[in-house]
């Protein structure tokens, strides 16, 4: 058996071997197999693509891949065939028009060179996937020299646009400058340009107003399943829009204007208007990136004629009113609405500052209400919590109710928050809710108040040390805090032990041994608290200290000692029953009444008729002299006999 089991495991190393090798051997034969780009065709020129172009002609074949070759080769032909665009001659401009046709000419490389930027980013993407699919191929794969011819196709296109891109940021660079330069020379009209830019405003308010119309109206259409009159709103917005984005460019270049004139002049308003430009360039198509440009703009020609340390200043100012005014429109800006009124930012933060406000000033009471009552010892503990709880809430629910109003809600529309209260009440805020009835039943009931020494059940007892909304706290003896629900102090029953007073009785059970005269232990225990000195003992014309006899039990005469006890005494029964039973004591100890055990009458009704003469017999047994005790009055074990 060992053998065998060698062999199988040597046959399985071999097999898994076998299989690793073959493996690598069949991964490298695909990878030699696998195809590789064609440098050649990277740095080919148009004649080497007018070469493969004839070959291909002269085969009249139909092949799918022998027409995408012709394609791909008639394009890179062509592609090879156009020229970058020539470097940019920019002019100095001498008149307003030629200064706001350069500005305009900026705009338009600005969103040129973004287009540009597009199309690079396309073509390399393109360029990563036919490489994959390049090389996932066979070397003799027919379809091969199309995708390479595509990949020369995108990469030659990408070193195209690069060319144009470089033209384009040099121009974009040294615009700015030549502007700049132009200003001193070039007269504005300042008149002219505010009117003219007011009727721009006025056009874009028209447009705006002509496309929500139509939008509104488009709206209704589609509800009504009108598709032609749709389709046909669709165009006039989109008519609107190109009309829009006109006046728009038109705008900028008035604003752009403005800007050179104040410039020149060296206003403070230029900066103010340097961002009005800024802001209207982001609303344009691509507006993100030409709004940066602009930029850009503003701030060479602010730097070149203000210089650095005077343009910062004055940028700083008015990027902090531009500041500014940005956080003033985002907090007025509508977030929601409730029953229509419009909830924004500012309203939310003043209703959250007012709720703190609120409760503020409801804890700053409380504190200030137990300080003074506790300094000038007028209020009773009870009197004191309840005039603080009941102020911090009233004062609580007043800035709750002064923050919806600072939002702007209607104070009738609570009825809507009540509906929503019921029904969570409803799903699980019964508890809740019974509880701060219950507390508020307690706070002005005052069957349970501050300092009253409670008895909850057999198993909780202890003095009331403080009362809120929704629940109670008990402190008991051990000094031990247990927080009960207002309600079970509603549904079930609660014992006060100094609801109206501090005076309570106390019942003190002991017993004496039969053949006691009992008016003896009353006179005893009587004159022994009538002598003790403890000061708790309270004694008046109703309420005196007295025994009483309750019974007769089975191994004594029961008595009970009614003491009244008052003050804080009551508070700790079992150190106050302790304290007399002590003196019940004493005091039968010195009377010589003696305290009894627990006496039992053992009746047999049959015995073994062997135990009554065994009995007799030791009995007529004389004592011995060790002086042994006889057989009735020893403990000794009686046997019976084997």
């Amino acid at each position: 058996m060992p053998c065998k089991t060698d062999r199988r495991v040597l046959v399985s190393s071999f097999i898994v071997l076998f299989l690793f090798l073959a493996s690598i051997f069949f991964t490298g034969f695909s990878c030699c197999l696998a195809a590789e780009m064609d440098k050649s065709l990277l740095h080919a020129d148009i004649s080497y693509f007018n070469k493969m172009l004839a070959q291909l002609d002269a085969n009249s074949s139909q092949d799918e891949n022998v027409l995408l070759q012709k394609g791909f080769l008639r394009k890179l032909i062509q592609l090879a065939a156009s020229k970058p665009a020539a470097e940019i001659k920019l002019t100095n401009p001498s008149n307003e028009k030629e200064y706001l046709d350069l500005f305009k000419q900026y705009i338009y490389w600005s969103k040129s060179r973004i287009e540009g930027q597009k199309k690079i980013q396309k073509a390399q993407k393109n360029l990563q996937i036919l490489k994959n699919q390049i090389e996932s191929l066979a070397q003799s794969d027919p379809s091969l020299l199309s995708l390479e011819l595509q990949y020369v196709f995108y990469k030659k296109g990408i070193d195209f646009y690069q060319a144009n891109l470089s033209v384009l940021d040099k121009a974009i660079r040294n615009t700015p400058k030549i502007l700049a330069a132009a200003i001193s020379k070039v007269k504005f009209e300042s008149a002219k340009i505010s009117q003219s830019l007011q009727k721009t405003d006025m056009a874009l308010k028209k447009l705006d107003a002509a496309i929500q119309t139509r939008e509104i109206e488009m709206e209704r259409l589609s509800l009504l399943e009108k598709a032609d009159k749709v389709r046909q709103l669709q165009r006039e917005i989109e008519d609107l829009e190109k009309q829009r984005h006109k006046l728009l460019l038109d705008k900028l270049g008035l604003l752009f204007l403005k800007f050179s004139a104040e410039l020149s002049k060296k206003d403070k308003e230029v900066f103010k208007t340097g961002s009005q430009m800024v802001e209207v360039a982001s609303h344009l198509d691509h507006g993100t990136i030409i709004s940066k440009d602009v930029a850009e703009l503003v701030d060479t020609m602010d730097s070149f004629v203000l210089g650095k340390i005077r343009t910062f200043h004055g940028q700083t100012l008015q990027e902090l009113k531009i500041l500014l005014y940005k956080v003033f429109r985002i907090i007025h800006t509508p977030i929601f609405n409730i029953n229509g009124t419009s909830i924004n930012i500012l309203k939310l933060t003043m209703a959250l500052v007012v709720l703190i406000l609120g409760f503020f000033l409801a804890n700053l009471y409380k504190k200030n209400i137990s300080r003074i009552s506790l300094a000038g010892r007028t209020l009773t503990p009870a009197t004191r919590t309840l005039l603080a709880n009941l102020g911090y809430y009233a004062m609580v629910i007043l800035g709750f109710l002064a923050s919806l109003k600072v939002v702007g809600i209607d104070l009738s529309s609570l009825a809507l928050v009540a509906g929503a209260l019921t029904v969570g009440i409803g799903f699980g805020l019964q508890n809740i809710v019974s509880n701060l009835v219950s507390g508020i039943i307690l706070m002005f009931e005052r069957s349970v108040k501050i300092g009253d020494y409670i008895e909850f059940n057999e198993h909780l007892r202890g003095r009331v040390v403080d009362l809120r909304m929704r629940s109670m706290t008990i402190n008991t003896n051990a000094n031990i805090d247990v927080i009960v629900p207002n309600q079970d102090f509603i549904q079930n029953r609660v014992v006060n032990w100094t609801m109206n007073d501090l005076i309570r009785r106390f019942d003190i059970p002991f017993g004496v041994a039969y053949g006691t005269d009992p008016q003896k232990v009353i006179d005893a225990v009587l004159k022994a608290v009538n002598q003790c000195d403890y000061p708790e003992l309270y004694d008046s014309a109703r309420r005196k200290a007295n025994v009483v006899m309750v019974g007769m039990g089975d191994s004594s005469l029961d008595f009970t000692l009614r003491v009244w006890i008052s003050g804080t005494a009551i508070m700790r029964p079992n150190q106050t029953k302790s304290k007399f039973l002590l003196l019940v004591h004493n005091a039968l100890k010195e009377n010589g009444i003696e305290i009894p055990f627990p006496q039992r009458d053992l009746h047999l009704r049959s015995v073994d008729e062997e135990i009554p003469l065994l009995i007799k017999k030791r009995a007529s047994v004389k004592p011995k002299e060790s002086g042994a005790a006889p057989f009735a009055e020893n403990n000794d074990t009686i046997s019976k006999p084997a």
